[in-house]
């Protein structure tokens, strides 16, 4: 067998996957109901609820990426200990946590009567258990429940409810009804099935050992410094829109980036399989092979899928969106799709930071970007300027993503010639807004020779290996 047949678990990543791939067909076909049903208003709300959600991002703390990490080459008896210190430790923090982050919340938006602040209590205890019990499922190997309940989670709890609009069900109930609550009643049934392939784990070992939960410690405060900075970065905008702007913006602005934003699920079904491999392999030689092997299997082929085809991109919107469409939320569209395909990329690479245990070293980096950032995205949300806020967003994340490939450039083979490839993508990319076809044309085509090119390379380097 091919070394890149054992360093790659396709069947794994496909499992990991196959629920984003599932969530595009139910945001398709549940998108143009909410837009069209649902006010402006109401549909704001239901969407700021779930952005809300995002906060557990933060307040997990890691935890269970971290089990998933220590328990790579355990004995059964020390992953037994490991898990349910961690499960202890999450469950604990989510009630603490949660409750601070919803006595702020109601504090800020207390002028927002269609949100249910309770609903969000819930949602933040549940999804924060559910990120790291996912997270030690993985590191577990149980990919296959874990798809299914990460399509449950995330795909039918946002676009599931829309369904109910539909239905007469709804038609009869609707001043009952928090489509919200449906949502949450979801996350619920998600949190238990993932929690029934560890149950095994706590049985064995169940005590609560303080040496191993102040072991979280160290890894946890610079993956959690860096997830706090992410969420600043990530959603800092779409508060602030929601607060200052009116609700159509704020639709138009979340729903382009929420499009743009499945291009992550591969990204993410390729980190979720690589991060425990990384931790599993004892030196750094065969590191750096999980993490080229991995980083290019996105990068290659998505980046020539999205140069050929992204002419027809504005037409499939068009058909798909109908009255919904207009050219501005094709132009957020466009911008946040280069955005999230950099930073699909970051996230790749950041998992070596995490296996490698220098996180540290990623959160100095967004330490050093977080404060023109914040002053520059008031400043645009100040002058209501919804392209600038997004070429602001697209600026920050080229930039973090050549400071992070260029500190590990070492680890990276055929370094400059991919980083080459990127330049000429992101350049061909901005051309594109000025129609100068002819520029665009030989840049696109400059581009694809050199990722042909890196792809030649990356194959004769690695197929005789064993």
């Amino acid at each position: 067998m091919g070394y890149s047949s054992k360093k790659i678990n396709l069947k794994n990543i496909f499992y990991s996957a196959s629920p984003g791939l599932v969530s595009i067909l139910l945001t398709f076909l549940s998108l143009p109901i909410y837009l069209k049903y649902l006010t402006p208003e109401y549909y704001s709300s239901f969407l700021i609820s779930h952005i809300f959600m995002s906060l557990s991002l933060i307040f997990n703390f890691n935890i269970g990426k971290i089990a998933s990490i220590k328990i790579q080459n355990k004995n059964i008896k020390l992953k037994s200990e490991i898990i349910s210190n961690a499960i202890y430790l999450s469950l604990v923090i989510a009630i603490i946590f949660s409750s601070i982050i919803i006595f702020f919340l109601s504090f800020i938006f207390y002028k927002e009567n269609q949100i249910n602040f309770f609903l969000i209590f819930i949602g933040l205890i549940i999804s924060i258990l559910f990120i790291n019990i996912e997270s030690i499922a993985k590191g577990l190997g149980k990919f296959k429940i874990v798809a299914l309940t990460n399509l449950l989670f995330y795909g039918f709890s946002i676009s599931g409810p829309s369904f109910l609009i539909l239905s007469n069900f709804y038609s009869f109930n609707s001043k009952k009804i928090d489509l919200f609550s449906v949502s949450i009643i979801l996350k619920i049934i998600s949190l238990l099935l993932i929690f029934l392939p560890i149950t095994v784990y706590l049985f064995k070992n169940y005590t609560i050992n303080k040496k191993i939960i102040f072991s979280f410690k160290n890894q946890s405060l610079w993956m959690t410094l860096s997830n706090m900075y992410n969420q600043i970065f990530d959603y800092l905008d779409k508060y602030l829109i929601k607060l200052f702007l009116n609700p159509i913006i704020f639709i138009n602005y979340t729903v382009a980036q929420q499009i743009a934003s499945k291009l992550s699920i591969f990204s993410n079904a390729i980190t979720s399989v690589m991060l425990p491999k990384l931790a599993s392999q004892k030196s750094n030689l065969n590191r750096n092979k999980v993490l080229n092997l991995h980083l290019f299997l996105f990068y290659i082929p998505f980046s020539i899928f999205i140069t050929l085809f992204d002419i027809y991109f504005d037409d499939l919107l068009r058909w798909w969106l109908k009255e919904s469409f207009n050219y501005n939320f094709y132009k957020l569209f466009n911008i946040f799709l280069a955005l999230t395909f950099i930073a699909c990329q970051s996230h790749i690479i950041i998992s070596l930071y995490e296996a490698n245990e220098i996180t540290k070293k990623n959160s100095i980096f967004e330490s050093i970007i977080i404060l023109p950032f914040i002053f520059l995205l008031f400043f645009l949300i100040s002058k209501d300027s919804i392209l600038l806020i997004c070429f602001l967003i697209l600026t920050k994340e080229i930039l973090l993503f050549f400071i992070r490939i260029f500190y590990i450039r070492k680890n990276i083979i055929f370094f400059h010639l991919y980083l080459f490839s990127i330049f000429v993508f992101l350049i061909s990319w901005i051309f594109k807004s000025y129609e100068n076809y002819i520029i665009v044309l030989m840049l696109k085509f400059s581009f694809l020779l050199s990722v042909l090119a890196l792809l030649y390379c990356v194959i004769n380097k690695y197929k005789k290996i064993h």
